[in-house]
């Protein structure tokens, strides 16, 4: 058998540049998220760069490769090397959050135990990473939840270790650690099949993020190996809710709810995507005059009770928010170590929490209708 070695070629901007019938220059200003080109030129230049692997390969100097080298022999015993936290103040992403908060205090704890230095930027634009701080002095990045394409493209393009914690974009290389959304969601529908519930329903917008996306896969996935028709086209507006105000949620769930009740076709639960969507369910339920459990039982996904005392009887996914942050690190600092391995994503298992919010499905109950025949004429 004759072996062939297979040369990686380096995709360079001229080949980009070429491949679209712009200047190179054009290219570099789009991925570096500079102004002076438009947002579609920008979004063309990125997904071509994606789909030649541009963004996939490693780009260093030989001055970040000297401080990569130097963080492995030194950096973890001396404790002088420095992590960034990207967490832009976007979309409830704060300190204070029960969730992004969890995380964050478990990059934290783990990186005062390799006695390494946080470093949290709130920022989400490119332009403002080289004005705040100086790249150089950096040992890698960690990004949590949702950050922009070009700051991102940033960080790869200074050649940084990059590890994503419950964020996902598909033109950027980087590993990349989650929730098992998937499988929760599965297993959380799997326990309400098993209270004969056959009516169910997702709430919860699919295209907000990856991890919504996978839960309402997960969703699907119970319902289909129990062989149960799963029919959302009258439930649509629970699948695209346009806010992120829990009472403007109440109300397009008021509103999305409210014909089926008229109709005697509630489901008989209901999975919510995530705790506030919930809690914004369970209230727009008792508006209707819906009691939970006892009429429909609703889900939750994260268990962030402690902001909502309400979500104290949710049922729920715990999703372990400070151990998500604690791999975080774990695979920042193989990664420095292995800069040439795949890029990877880590799932972590979320236990189901059986509160009050579900009960046995009481649809088999109802009293058969009746229809009292008309009087002759």
């Amino acid at each position: 058998m004759k072996w062939v070695r297979v040369l990686s070629r380096k995709i360079t901007m001229q080949e980009i540049a070429d491949r679209m019938g712009v200047s190179k220059y054009v290219v570099s200003k789009a991925l570096a998220g500079k102004s002076g080109v438009s947002s579609e030129t920008k979004q063309r230049v990125v997904q071509m760069a994606g789909q030649l692997g541009y963004l996939a390969q490693k780009k260093t100097t030989p001055s970040e490769l000297d401080t990569n080298k130097k963080w492995r022999s030194e950096g973890a015993d001396d404790g002088g090397s420095t992590v960034l936290v990207l967490m832009p103040n976007i979309r409830f992403q704060t300190k204070e959050s029960t969730y992004w908060g969890k995380i964050l205090d478990g990059i934290s704890k783990e990186l005062e135990l390799r006695g390494a230095d946080m470093l949290t930027l709130t920022l989400n634009a490119a332009e403002g990473l080289n004005s705040s701080l100086r790249p150089q002095g950096l040992a890698g990045v960690i990004g949590v939840g949702e950050i922009s394409r070009p700051l991102l493209m940033e960080v790869i393009r200074l050649g940084l270790p990059l590890v994503l914690l419950d964020h996902d974009d598909p033109f950027i290389s980087a590993d990349q650690v989650f929730a098992n959304n998937r499988e929760s969601a599965y297993r959380i529908v799997q326990y309400l099949l098993g209270l004969e519930h056959r009516s169910v329903q997702f709430v919860g917008n699919t295209s907000f993020s990856k991890s919504f996306r996978e839960r309402w896969h997960g969703f699907r996935e119970a319902l289909e190996e129990a062989d149960i028709a799963y029919q959302p086209n009258a439930f649509q507006k629970l699948l695209h809710l346009e806010s992120l105000d829990p009472h403007l949620q109440e109300e397009q769930i008021h509103d999305a709810l409210r014909p089926h009740l008229e109709r005697s076709t509630l489901p008989s639960a209901l999975v919510c995507a995530n705790d506030r969507i919930a809690q914004a369910t369970i209230a727009a339920l008792r508006s209707l005059g819906v009691s939970v459990p006892e009429e429909v039982s609703v889900t939750g996904f994260d268990n962030i009770e402690l902001d909502y005392p309400l979500l104290a009887e949710l049922t729920t996914v715990n999703v372990t928010k400070e151990l998500i942050g604690k791999r975080g690190v774990d695979v920042l600092f193989w990664r420095i170590e292995n800069p040439e391995l795949p890029a990877e994503t880590i799932l972590l298992r979320g236990d189901i929490i059986v509160r009050n919010s579900t009960a046995t499905s009481r649809i088999h109950d109802l009293p058969p209708i009746v229809r009292t025949p008309s009087p002759a004429r």
